[in-house]
C-alpha cells in the first residue's frame, strides 16, 4: 500500500493523481493522507511519489474534471479516495463510475448536488453586520458545512460593490478590500471572535418587520427546515424568533392567520355585515332593498 501525502488542495491531489494512475497504483494500493489526516505510526513513513512522472497519457471523459472538483470540497475522511477511485475506472472507459445509477457515482453526484446547496444557503444566509459608526466595513459569520468559501467570493464582491467585508468561518476568511478579495487560511481566532460578537443596531427592527409578515396559518415545519436548516438559525437575526412563532401557531395563531398583536384589534370581518349598520356596497340599502336614491 502506498501511502500518498499532499497539502489537501484539489490541484496538489490532481498532480499525485496523475502520477498514480501512470504508475498503475490501483485504488486499493494507496492511501490518501492531506493536512488534516491523523498520520498514525502505521503511515508515519509516508513519502511524496517521485518528481518524475512516468510516460504515458490519460483519457478521461471531458466533464469529469468539473465534477471531481465540486466533490472535492465534500468534508469527508474519504473525499479522496472516492475521487481516485472513480478517475481510476473513467480512465479505462468505465463511464458508468460518474453516473447516478452506480454505486460510486451515485455517491459522487450525491456530494456535488450536497456542495452546491451548501453555496446556496451560503448565499442566502449569510448576514453582514456594520462594523463601526458609520459603517465602512461589514463583517459575517458563517458555519457552512463543506468547503465553498472561495466560490462565494465574486457574488458577495458583485453584490457589495465597493464596500469592505469580511466573511468568518471556523476553517477560513473571506476578505474585499472593494478592489480585490482574498481567501486566508486558517482563519485567525481575533477575526473569528470580532464576526461572532459585532452587533447589528437594526437587529431589533429587523425582528419585528420579520414578526409581522410572518403567516401562521400558512407554517409548514419540513418545508422550513428544508429550506433554512436549524443549523443556521443561531447565527441569522431573525432565528430566535423562529421557535417561538413555531410554537404559537401550532397553540392557536394557526387558525385566524395573524399574530395575536392583530388578531384582538378592533375591525369588521369581511364577508359578514353588523346588525343594524348600513352596508358600505353602492346600491344596496341596510335592510337589503334596492337603494333608489341619485
Amino acid at each position: 500500500m502506498q501511502p500518498i501525502r499532499f497539502d489537501g488542495t484539489f490541484e496538489a491531489w490532481r498532480l499525485q493523481a496523475r502520477h498514480c494512475l501512470l504508475a498503475g497504483l490501483a485504488p486499493s494500493e494507496v492511501v490518501w493522507l492531506d493536512a488534516t489526516t491523523d498520520q498514525t505510526e502505521l503511515f508515519s513513513a509516508a513519502t511524496d511519489l517521485p518528481p518524475t512522472e512516468p510516460a504515458g497519457s490519460l483519457r478521461i471523459p471531458r466533464e469529469l474534471p468539473a465534477l471531481l472538483q465540486l466533490a472535492a470540497r465534500f468534508r469527508s475522511e474519504d473525499r479522496w479516495s472516492l475521487l481516485y477511485r472513480v478517475l481510476w475506472r473513467a480512465s479505462r472507459g468505465d463511464r458508468c463510475a460518474m453516473l447516478a445509477g452506480d454505486r460510486d457515482g451515485s455517491l459522487l453526484q450525491r456530494r456535488v448536488k450536497a456542495v452546491q446547496r451548501e453555496l446556496h444557503h451560503l448565499h442566502a444566509f449569510v448576514r453582514f453586520r456594520p462594523l463601526g459608526e458609520p459603517a465602512e466595513h461589514f463583517v459575517a459569520w458563517h458555519e457552512p458545512a463543506h468547503d465553498v468559501l472561495d466560490l462565494a467570493i465574486e457574488h458577495f464582491a458583485n453584490r457589495m460593490g465597493g464596500t469592505p467585508w469580511m466573511i468568518a468561518t471556523p476553517q477560513a476568511a473571506a476578505l474585499w478590500n472593494g478592489r480585490q478579495a482574498a481567501l486566508i487560511s486558517p482563519c485567525p481566532p481575533t477575526w473569528q471572535a470580532l464576526a461572532r460578537t459585532t452587533a447589528d443596531p437594526d437587529e431589533a427592527l429587523w425582528q419585528t418587520y420579520y414578526r409581522s409578515v410572518f403567516n401562521p396559518a400558512r407554517v409548514n415545519r419540513e418545508a422550513l427546515l428544508k429550506g433554512l436548516p436549524a443549523r443556521f438559525w443561531k447565527d441569522l437575526p431573525e432565528g430566535t424568533a423562529i421557535c417561538e412563532l413555531l410554537i404559537d401557531a401550532r397553540n392557536g395563531d394557526r387558525r385566524t392567520g395573524q399574530a395575536a398583536a392583530l388578531v384582538g384589534r378592533v375591525g369588521r370581518r369581511i364577508g359578514r355585515e353588523a346588525p343594524g349598520v348600513a352596508s358600505s356596497r353602492p346600491g344596496i340599502s341596510a335592510s337589503g332593498s334596492p337603494d333608489r336614491r341619485h
